[in-house]
């Protein structure tokens, strides 16, 4: 992670790791499935004020997006919104996670391929500034310095990629380091909504150098003051692929760290 302004830092950053339930699925009333999983909490200084847009990127290193197999593992009638068959998908470059055979009927995994399957989806939350200080010499309560990451974080380019789905959600399989995120397979009221997901759409925008940095916050209203920030980072976890096939989490299973 690191921010598009340069300063020296006042204080080293430092970090701690918990564990912590986080919940995968549908809003209640429907009930999601609860993972635990590991939770950094980085702690940095800036000594001096960082006027907007301030943006926030994570940083990958060997990871080699550029490889030939892996740059063009995926369909892309499918991600602009085709209900691509099995068969196509099957015979596609999204080789070697195309289809998958359940109870005796070959589907084809939404999205296929190797580069979405990857994706990256580690949680970032906003920074919070902590000791506040203010005119009368005290400090308030932590605030919280909010960052959008759910728009303007794509660009116009990405987003003509991607149309909506027009699968019967029951005729597609949900890609193996997907399965937390939709433990009972997709329905109607919970799916992949790429037409909307830009954390997708910037992974999708594949990286021509084995280190590179991705955008996946911004704010573009409000300086980010001076002083120490604790921002908190949810690890992405996924099955081992012996374990994909199941049709429900298990809670007693052991989950692994991708990135």
């Amino acid at each position: 992670m690191h921010f598009n302004k340069n300063s020296a830092q006042n204080d080293p950053p430092t970090w701690t790791k918990s564990r912590v339930n986080i919940t995968y699925g549908p809003d209640p009333p429907n009930v999601g499935t609860i993972i635990e999983t590991t939770r950094c909490t980085l702690q940095f200084s800036i000594p001096a004020n960082m006027t907007p847009p301030v943006l926030f990127y994570y940083r990958l290193t060997n990871f080699y997006q550029n490889h030939r197999r892996y740059a063009k593992s995926f369909n892309n009638p499918q991600l602009s919104g085709q209900a691509v068959s099995a068969g196509s998908v099957h015979s596609s470059d999204c080789t070697p996670l195309t289809t998958v055979t359940i109870d005796g009927v070959e589907k084809p995994y939404y999205p296929c391929g190797l580069a979405p399957n990857s994706v990256f989806n580690d949680t970032f939350y906003s920074p919070v500034l902590l000791n506040v200080p203010n005119s009368e010499g005290t400090t308030e309560p932590n605030r919280t310095y909010v960052m959008q990451n759910e728009t303007n974080i794509s660009w116009a380019s990405d987003k003509e990629l991607y149309g909506e789905s027009k699968y019967n959600w029951s005729d597609v399989a949900v890609p193996p380091n997907w399965i937390l995120r939709y433990p009972n397979g997709y329905s109607d009221a919970y799916h992949p909504d790429l037409v909307s997901d830009e954390q997708f759409q910037v992974w999708m925008r594949l990286a021509g150098l084995p280190t590179f940095s991705k955008l996946t916050q911004r704010n573009d209203t409000e300086t980010m003051v001076v002083g120490t920030y604790s921002v908190d980072i949810d690890h992405s976890e996924f099955l081992p692929l012996s374990q994909t096939s199941l049709p429900l989490i298990n809670p007693n299973l052991t989950l692994s760290n991708r990135f």
